[in-house]
């Protein structure tokens, strides 16, 4: 039975956190991926900058991957009077 890994990797006030997760199915890996963007991609942790997530099968090929940055938000102009 093929197994399927979850890359994990986040940046939190400039400290890497890293971590590879086995699952059985692939079905497995994708819930895995969408709750590791859901919990700190998107904004959803104000204090993370950066996210990576990867399914990778066991031969290493890259089934699914995303990355995420933190962007400063744009300062909106002052109105013109």
């Amino acid at each position: 039975m093929d197994k399927y890994f979850l890359v994990q990797i986040k940046q939190t006030n400039n400290v890497i956190e890293k971590g590879v997760v086995v699952k059985d199915t692939y079905d497995d890996a994708q819930q895995g991926f969408h709750a590791y963007l859901g919990a700190y991609a998107y904004g959803h942790d104000a204090n993370t900058d950066y996210v990576q997530v990867q399914i990778l099968n066991s031969a290493g090929l890259g089934m699914k991957g995303e990355c995420w940055k933190k962007t400063e938000e744009p300062v909106p102009p002052e109105p013109e009077e």
